[in-house]
């Protein structure tokens, strides 16, 4: 009897690897930073997530039409409040502040019609609207060879392949670029909503606000949210 209540606690101390994984749509530019933030809680609670990525719009518009998630990690406000009015979505809050900065150049270079830029989809993308607002200045009013990236990520990796000059991209994807002023675009506030709601999505909403998270988030180059 004794050795079959030590195996009972064995397995109950053991982590629930067979559990139902947890399904996260994340932003684009926010999949690698929750990547490192889903690793440690996977050590330390054994819960499985399988992640999602794409622009803003594109995940909202999969979420619309039915897709199975847990949670949704928007890149801004506007998408998880859509999906809370509809119904579709609970406790919409602020998870982290994203900034802009420009790679390839200095921000004159943005005024140089020669040099070509990429961005994420305004149409879809939070930071590729956000971006669109920079290029309405009227300094930067030009023409030029202009590519869309599907999401603010594949902008980045456009530059980085040499595929163009320049590209305004998520601070966090590109540390060290040329800082883009907050107050020339809209804030790039980012969101989250829950679900589905379960005893796992709650815990993994409990992770997010700890202050580890937080100091992971502005670690990968996010402020935090006030």
């Amino acid at each position: 009897m004794q050795r079959i209540i030590t195996l009972l606690v064995i397995l109950c101390s053991l982590p629930a690897t067979g559990a139902e994984p947890l399904r996260i749509a994340v932003a684009a530019n926010f999949r690698s930073t929750l990547e490192t933030i889903n690793s440690r809680y996977t050590q330390r609670t054994g819960q499985r997530i399988l992640l999602s990525s794409a622009s803003s719009g594109a995940l909202a518009t999969q979420i619309l039409h039915g897709a199975p998630f847990d949670l949704f990690l928007s890149a801004d406000r506007a998408a998880p409040d859509t999906l809370v009015q509809k119904g579709m979505a609970i406790q919409a809050r602020c998870y982290a502040r994203g900034s802009l900065v420009l790679v390839g150049g200095n921000l004159k270079s943005l005024s140089t019609p020669a040099r070509s830029l990429a961005i994420g989809n305004p149409a879809t993308a939070p930071y590729g609207r956000a971006a669109m607002a920079v290029l309405a200045r009227p300094e930067y009013d030009v023409e030029r060879t202009l590519v869309r990236g599907t999401n603010v990520l594949q902008a980045y990796q456009f530059w980085l392949a040499g595929a163009v000059d320049l590209a305004l991209v998520a601070r966090a994807l590109a540390p060290d670029g040329v800082a883009v002023p907050a107050a020339w675009h809209p804030p790039l506030e980012q969101h989250l909503v829950l679900l589905r709601d379960s005893t796992a999505a709650r815990a993994y909403l409990q992770w997010l606000r700890s202050d580890t998270v937080r100091q992971m988030i502005k670690d990968a180059g996010y402020l935090t949210c006030s």
